[in-house]
């Protein structure tokens, strides 16, 4: 069974759920966000370079500096492993500085490449990385786009408004972008790479 740790980012997307499920972690300026919404994260990570909220008495604070080659939200997610955690969503990780988002993307990669899964959630989107393996979708009103995450993959899309059946799409053209899931629930197979999904919730 799945250990959870929700890991709160400082991006300006604040959007977080009412009871974040698992492990709270807060990275640096992602304490603003939980305090604001009134929640007590059980760790805090971060140099407290952005950070505008003092952490509360009590909570364990693992201090980093700025000048370092790991961003507060890559340590985060080793605290997190560290704990016992294997599935890790990220909120508040999208919305600010582009190298950011782009840097979480790569973070995702990172842990998945440690036998972790890691989901961006938020401004409406959920954000995870697929390696040969099925992906279910239950239906949602949306879009949801499949993007190769390396150079090629190889995609079937089942259940979904255009079908794929081993196709292989490379990262030099977005022909995944846009689809739908037109039964209840879609399924997306890479039979080989890793593909980048995103699901767009209006």
């Amino acid at each position: 069974m799945s250990k959870i740790c929700s890991i709160i980012c400082g991006a300006p997307d604040g959007s977080l759920p009412e009871k974040p499920e698992g492990l709270i972690i807060c990275a640096d300026k992602g304490l603003d966000h939980a305090l604001a919404a009134g929640l007590t994260p059980d760790m805090i990570v971060g140099d407290f370079d952005s950070a505008n909220s003092k952490p509360p008495e009590g909570i364990p604070v693992v201090r980093t500096i700025p000048e370092k080659d790991d961003t507060d939200t890559i340590l985060a997610c080793e605290a997190a492993i560290e704990e016992g955690c294997d599935e890790i969503r990220l909120y508040c990780a999208l919305g600010g500085r582009t190298d950011h988002t782009i840097a979480n993307i790569q973070t995702m990669e990172m842990m998945r490449q440690r036998g972790v899964n890691v989901t961006i959630v938020g401004n409406g989107e959920r954000i995870y990385l697929v390696h040969e393996r099925e992906a279910e979708i239950p239906r949602f009103r949306g879009y949801v786009s499949v993007f190769s995450y390396g150079e090629t993959c190889i995609v079937s899309e089942y259940g979904m408004k255009y079908g794929l059946v081993r196709y292989r799409l490379d990262n030099a053209y977005p022909l995944g972008v846009s689809n739908e899931v037109a039964d209840e629930v879609g399924r997306v197979i890479v039979h080989g790479g890793t593909a980048l999904v995103i699901e767009h919730h209006e």
